[in-house]
């Protein structure tokens, strides 16, 4: 089982955190207020720029970091540093996630604007959701359970990625 990263190793991705964000204060003429850097994140994910009402933070996950420490400093901070940048510049709500503004801050810091890391999870503990199956015009989708109780219970509706259609439960669509 991997060990999460240790302290020093936390101020380091800190310290890289606030030197992105000076950096991109730089090239964009502004100041960017400094922001909090928590790791609490779990599972799949790397890194995740959070915005809760006022509250802004990066959170990231030590146990990834641990396993893959350089190449999260430099990429996953930088990702996440430029979500915070584009929510500066635009607003969260105005532009998508992964979309132009968001590569045009990478490829100005620097970076390679590549939206998702594909990491070996071995070590690292991951929560397992039981999926469902789901279907579109092109493929099948497995939601977790989570998605598919927000369909059921809220009525909420997804679109494939890919082909644009909504997507529908297996047993629905036969």
């Amino acid at each position: 089982m991997i060990e999460p990263i240790s302290e020093q190793q936390k101020k380091h991705v800190i310290i890289a955190t606030a030197d992105r964000i000076s950096l991109a204060g730089r090239l964009f003429g502004r100041d960017f207020e400094q922001i909090d850097v928590d790791f609490d994140l779990k599972g799949r994910c790397a890194g995740m720029y959070q915005v809760r009402g006022r509250l802004r933070r990066i959170r990231f996950n030590p146990w990834l970091f641990a396993k893959y420490f350089d190449e999260s400093v430099s990429d996953t901070v930088t990702h996440e540093v430029a979500h915070y940048i584009v929510d500066c510049l635009y607003g969260i709500r105005r532009v998508k996630p992964h979309g132009v503004e968001w590569q045009s801050v990478m490829v100005r810091l620097g970076a390679v604007p590549k939206a998702t890391g594909n990491y070996d999870l071995s070590g690292i503990p991951v929560r397992q959701y039981e999926r469902v199956r789901y279907s579109c015009a092109c493929r099948s989708h497995e939601l977790t359970l989570l998605r598919h109780n927000k369909i059921i219970q809220q009525g909420a509706r997804y679109r494939c990625q890919y082909c644009h259609h909504f997507i529908v439960h297996k047993e629905a669509a036969g």
